[in-house]
């Protein structure tokens, strides 16, 4: 063993004599130092023009660094130095014929290999080393001459990019291995490079078809760059990098074996010694590549637990969550010290279900029976992230990331191709085969995937997606070209029968109940409102739970809707006898008195409110004029979208008797009073003296909101449309006389 040492030793002093030329760790300083120093110039140029990114979230300013500068680097530049590297340090000896001269001398095989390995794990330390240290030197730079945001923590993450160092140098030793056992069997300078290139390229052209090569080394790298800061359960490695250290062993036992042999058969076949060792080493290793590749579903828990911790820059008291189906509360959760925990009691079914942070943000949320999630919720102006942990954390990352989109959205919408009915059959099921195929394609970097129950109820909600999307396309087919007859393939038949028509699973998803109730009416033909059918069909149906929610749904959509009394009183008269669920029924008579109090004709609730200067207004201040109000807050970004519209229609209505007022929400007043700094004066900036007050007066639940006030102080609409709206005008101007 000691000569061993020795012998590699000496083979690693001659490899570095031989490289000083080769220019190799000159290249790997350069491909380091490369991807910090654009970052840094992008940023002074940045400066210079005075872009600026509007504050978000708290982050590491350093951390937020090499997360910006990982994804080029790990990338492009590292793999290209490891597949270069390798091809120039066994080139050297395959010109000079150096290989058959070192054989004579008084070294190892074993020595003069793993030397020259040697120096290219340390031409990939050398880059990732000034990749680190560079991307520090550089940010703290830019601290010294920029003025950094207050949303960047300055606080250096040692341990993180150690962490990061750590797991691109095990990463890097597969890929070295690999390109260096080619490089050694393969004489040709450019042939392994050429590979190395086309193994780098051909997982992201892949990706566009929806394959995904999670077992190449070279997509181990990707997995940093996305997740640079590694497991979600706190462990330094992932299974990327324990795959990596799998395929180090079984690379360098394959590439030294026919090194040392220089024939395959020779190497692995010949000897029965070097047989049954080569496959116990590639064999053991291929099993347990196989065992770290195979997707992990997370454990059950005996409750279903929901707990978190919230960072914001608001006061947040409360966590609530709601059922998807008839959106009644099935948890409000104190929160304690910015953290929150709740236990549920009774079984819940898997679904999405909406968590909601006080009034500032809701987010859906999967979870069900025996489930336990970690989340963790960030809150800063107008800026917010959920991340979830636990048992649901694929599910939750799939249902975020996961878009569907149908290229003939537009040729419909532009009512184009509607004579071909082949042309849309076969579009819509290729989409859909396209998107099925991506339902099993996230994973967690812990190499968790969704359970069954998710991918069950994705597929299904995926087929319905392209389900309405037919049903759309029928619609105008009928209408534009009624005596044109059409057969429906058996493709399409096949989507239609992938969906049941009695799924209560899928009773929560909005998409589900517009289906159900396209098909149920598709065959009346009265000259009457799609509600009325509506009703009708769901009255037809068998009593019971799924009657129930359906009734529920649609009636609630109904009397939200509706802005007369005497419509709401006639709905619920007529269907809420047919509903048998206690539950549900008492849901709906609270939403019917919370919809009533705020109807057209209806006396609108008094408020006091202020303005920047502290003056006091009321209702009666506007007497005589139309008052819309917007009910907003600086944290609300669907709310900054329409302050230009509304901004816009208060000076084309200026001549008008109308009068715009912004209702600040905030919780604390002095957000307010830096929103609202610089503003025009043609909106009336008030803020109410009491907000939990005037919030629950107007059933204000949720923002951006916009009510419509008449001369005599009754509400016309407490639920005005948006000014971005193309109909705003329209239903505005048919309040002035």
């Amino acid at each position: 063993m000691k000569n061993i040492f020795k012998d590699i030793r000496k083979s690693i002093k001659t490899e570095l004599i031989k490289k000083k030329r080769s220019g190799i760790f000159t290249l790997s300083i350069i491909f380091g130092v490369i991807v910090p120093l654009v970052s840094l110039i992008f940023q002074i140029i940045a400066q210079i023009k005075g872009i600026r990114r509007p504050l978000g979230i708290p982050v590491n300013f350093y951390l937020e660094k090499i997360t910006i500068n990982l994804n080029p680097f790990c990338g492009v530049f590292l793999p290209l130095l490891m597949v270069y590297s390798a091809s120039k340090i066994a080139q050297i000896d395959h010109k000079n014929k150096g290989w058959h001269l070192m054989e004579t001398l008084p070294t190892t095989k074993f020595s003069v290999y793993f030397s020259k390995y040697s120096i290219l794990l340390t031409s990939n330390l050398i880059a990732i080393v000034f990749f680190l240290f560079f991307t520090i030197i550089f940010g703290f730079v830019e601290s010294l001459i920029f003025e950094i945001p207050s949303d960047k923590i300055l606080s250096f993450p040692f341990i993180a990019f150690i962490e990061i160092g750590f797991r691109l140098f095990l990463v890097s030793l597969c890929i070295s291995a690999i390109q260096y056992g080619l490089s050694v069997l393969i004489s040709s300078f450019i042939w392994p490079i050429i590979i190395g290139f086309m193994t780098m390229l051909i997982p992201s052209l892949l990706m566009e078809y929806n394959i995904f090569l999670n077992w190449l080394p070279y997509q181990f790298l990707r997995q940093i760059a996305v997740y640079p800061t590694g497991s979600d359960f706190g462990y330094w490695f992932t299974y990327s990098e324990l795959l990596s250290v799998l395929y180090t062993i079984v690379a360098l036992y394959v590439g030294f074996n026919w090194y040392r042999f220089k024939v395959f058969l020779n190497a692995f076949l010949t000897s029965k010694k070097r047989f049954f060792k080569s496959i116990g080493v590639v064999g053991i290793s291929v099993i347990a590549i196989w065992y770290t590749l195979k997707p992990k579903t997370s454990n059950i828990h005996d409750k279903t637990i929901i707990q978190g911790t919230i960072s914001s820059d608001k006061n947040i008291h409360n966590v609530y969550i709601f059922d998807g189906t008839v959106g009644d509360t099935l948890a409000k959760i104190p929160v304690i010290d910015q953290q929150f925990k709740y236990q549920f009691s009774e079984n819940i079914a898997p679904d999405n279900y909406t968590i909601q942070f006080d009034n500032y943000a809701r987010k859906l949320l999967f979870f069900g029976e025996r489930d336990s999630l970690n989340l963790s919720f960030k809150l800063f102006k107008t800026k917010q992230s959920l991340e979830v942990k636990g048992t649901r954390a694929a599910e939750n990352i799939q249902k975020n990331n996961y878009r569907i989109y149908n290229g003939l959205s537009d040729y419909l919408e532009n009512n184009l191709y509607i004579d071909d009915a082949d042309f849309y059959m076969r579009e819509i099921y290729m989409d859909w085969q396209y998107h099925m195929s991506k339902i099993n394609n996230i994973r967690t970097v812990d190499n968790i995937i969704p359970k069954n129950d998710y991918i069950a109820r994705r597929t299904k909600l995926t087929s319905l997606f392209f389900l309405n999307y037919w049903n759309s396309f029928k619609k105008k087919r009928e209408a534009l070209y009624p005596d044109k007859i059409y057969v429906v393939n058996n493709q399409m038949k096949k989507l239609e029968e992938s969906v049941s028509l009695k799924d209560e699973t899928l009773l929560s998803d909005p998409s589900y109940l517009k289906y159900i109730l396209e098909f149920t009416i598709k065959e009346d033909l009265r000259e009457v409102s799609q509600n009325q059918k509506y009703f009708s069909a769901i009255e037809k149906m068998e009593s019971g739970l799924f009657k129930d929610r359906l009734l529920f749904r649609q009636l609630n959509k109904s009397l939200y809707e509706s802005t007369e009394v005497t419509v709401r009183d006639s709905l619920m008269q007529q269907y809420l006898t047919s509903i048998t669920k206690d539950s549900y029924k008492k849901l709906l008579q609270k939403k019917y008195k919370n919809y009533n109090r705020l109807s057209k004709g209806v006396r609108a609730p008094d408020f006091i409110a202020y303005d920047a200067d502290g003056k006091n207004y009321t209702l009666d201040s506007f007497k005589g004029k139309l008052v819309l109000i917007d009910c907003w807050a600086s944290w609300c970004g669907p709310c900054k979208k329409e302050d230009p519209y509304f901004k816009r229609k208060s000076l084309v209505y200026n001549n008008k008797p109308i009068q715009f007022i912004s209702m600040n929400s905030d919780r604390k007043k002095k957000d307010w009073l830096v929103d609202i700094n610089g503003k025009g004066k043609s909106i009336l900036q008030l803020r109410p003296q009491d907000l939990k007050k005037f919030k629950e007066a107007f059933a204000v639940n949720s923002i951006p909101r916009f009510i419509l006030i008449d001369a005599e102080g009754n509400l016309l609409n407490s639920k005005f449309v948006r000014p971005s709206s193309n109909v705003f005008d329209e239903l505005l101007n048919i309040n002035f006389k």
